[in-house]
């Protein structure tokens, strides 16, 4: 359960480099705070030519060096950063991968991406605070003091760990905000998203306002639990900020009291000033962290609920035989099963699945594809349960996703085509009007096929799949809401060059069916065979 959380966010840091981070970061804070302790030293009267010298040679020479050795930290620790990054993205993807459609189907894809991209800025946060800078301060601050006075220490001692005890309970108690604010930021960003990817379809609906209405809303839920999470961390900042003061008022006031009496404190009150500076800064860095820490906690939870179940099942290209039976799927939405007696699918065999709307074709090539967990009954493929392997097969589905590539990286992805070849297939199909575009092939056909038509996307669809290669196919509806001509066109590609594949087909174009040597048919929701040719 721990790997496939959100633990894979440290479990892949290279050690080495995260050392050398942080060798760099305390020797970075080293000088920085060498700097006015140094005046806290030499700061005394007499202040006499050597001590100036002295003074300003550390300061010069300190400056220098930090300026070198920031320079270093940033071109190896931002690269770093940012190649992890890139780590994590590629991991959380690998992961994602493997989660079952049916926990898939749950969450809207803004969503998905709002989690990698919420995870990798809340590790660089934290990646990159100042933990070493915090026991320094801590350190020269209280050294002095105890040199100054033990009883001053002891109270400075009480009010710092009081700080940040109070820090940690107030900003524990907003936890719950923080995940309140995390689900309406999710929902909200997924309907935001969700308008935006089909753009197309709200201006055609041409219902701005309904459209406005809900982002609005949405928006205004996020703030509401927006201000409640800010309530919660600008009161830790109050009470933290005093609780720091204190402790420097009354080491001031203390130095001034000496300084009255004839002690030289000059350079002690002109440290505590400078240090305190950064004393704040670093407190903020703290607290910043202690919020990330949170933050990812909460979104811990949410990674163990996407990946709690992942699909490591065997994937195999061939097979002998698929064997369903007795299958028993239940909805809790609706009354009815969906049942399945005995389906028997051999290599080489053209199945045809037919039947009304809604009857259970999509359930079954969804329970043939391993998409589906749930049911009763029987699922084998070459005397293996479903359960343990999956079959990779080709799928030509009434959804048509392209991605935001070229029209050719669409075709091929990770197969090598000439271009000729693929200018053949497209004329074969009648997409003559795409390399017609100004980049021919090479056109970026924008998110989901955006500057492509319903049907130049079904046949792009369709020619995609074939060139995968696979040994079996699914094809659901391939010609549907499609033009006469433009079905033809599909119809005898279909017949041309996946004659020689297992294919399982739900369609009522009888030309297709023509190929077909099993014919199933779907009534009252129950599939029985109606037909075998030898």
């Amino acid at each position: 359960m721990e790997d496939n959380s959100i633990n894979f966010t440290f479990r892949l840091l290279n050690k080495k480099k995260i050392a050398l981070g942080l060798f760099i970061e305390a020797f970075l804070d080293f000088i920085y705070y060498a700097i006015p302790y140094t005046f806290a030293l030499f700061l005394t009267m007499p202040f006499t030519l050597k001590k100036a010298i002295i003074v300003v040679s550390i300061f010069i020479f300190s400056k220098s060096v930090r300026c070198f050795i920031l320079w270093f930290e940033r071109k190896v620790m931002d690269n770093y950063l940012y190649e992890y990054s890139n780590i994590q993205y590629v991991e959380y993807y690998k992961r994602l991968t493997k989660v079952p459609v049916e926990t898939l189907a749950k969450y809207q894809t803004g969503y998905l991406e709002n989690i990698i991209e919420k995870i990798s800025e809340l590790v660089k946060k934290i990646l990159s605070a100042e933990y070493i800078g915090i026991i320094l301060s801590f350190g020269f601050f209280f050294y002095t003091v105890f040199n100054q006075s033990k009883i001053l220490f002891f109270i400075s001692l009480l009010l710092s760990v009081l700080c940040v005890i109070v820090s940690v309970y107030v900003l524990k108690k907003s936890n719950k905000h923080v995940e309140d604010l995390y689900n309406e930021e999710y929902e909200y960003s997924s309907i935001y998203q969700d308008f935006i990817s089909n753009i197309k379809t709200v201006k055609a609906l041409n219902d701005n306002k309904y459209f406005e209405g809900i982002i609005s809303k949405k928006g205004n839920e996020c703030y509401k639990k927006q201000n409640k999470y800010v309530q919660c961390y600008s009161l830790e900042e109050f009470i933290r900020n005093i609780l720091i003061v204190i402790p420097f008022a009354l080491a001031i006031i203390k130095a001034v009291i000496d300084l009255s009496n004839g002690i030289d404190t000059l350079g002690i009150i002109t440290f505590y000033i400078s240090i305190y500076l950064e004393m704040e800064f670093i407190f903020d860095n703290l607290s910043g962290t202690i919020v990330s820490c949170f933050e990812l906690k909460a979104l811990r939870k949410k990674c163990i609920e996407l990946f709690s179940k992942l699909d490591n099942r065997k994937i195999i290209s061939k097979f002998e035989k698929i064997e369903l039976n007795n299958i028993v799927l239940k909805y809790n939405e609706s009354s009815f099963n969906i049942t399945v007696p005995n389906m028997i699918i051999k290599v080489g065999d053209k199945i045809s699945i037919t039947g009304k709307s809604g009857q259970g074709k999509t359930s079954i090539i969804n329970l043939i594809l391993g998409n589906i967990s749930t049911y009763n009954g029987e699922i084998k493929i070459n005397d293996e349960d479903l359960k343990n392997i999956r079959l990779d097969i080709g799928v030509v589905s009434q959804e048509i996703e392209l991605f935001n590539m070229t029209i050719k990286d669409n075709l091929c992805l990770d197969k090598e085509l000439s271009d000729k070849d693929i200018i053949s297939y497209l004329k074969e199909l009648e997409l003559d009007e795409i390399l017609m575009f100004e980049n021919g092939i090479y056109t970026i056909v924008g998110e989901k096929g955006l500057k492509l038509s319903t049907g130049q996307k079904r046949r792009i669809n369709i020619l995609r799949s074939y060139l995968m290669n696979k040994n079996i196919y699914i094809l659901d509806e391939p010609t549907s809401n499609l033009d006469k001509h433009t079905e033809e066109i599909v119809v005898n590609f279909i017949l041309k060059y996946f004659r020689d594949k297992t294919l399982i087909i739900a369609t009522h174009n009888d030309k297709i069916n023509e190929i077909c040597n099993k014919f199933y048919h779907f009534e009252n929701h129950n599939l029985s065979i109606n037909y075998v040719q030898n």
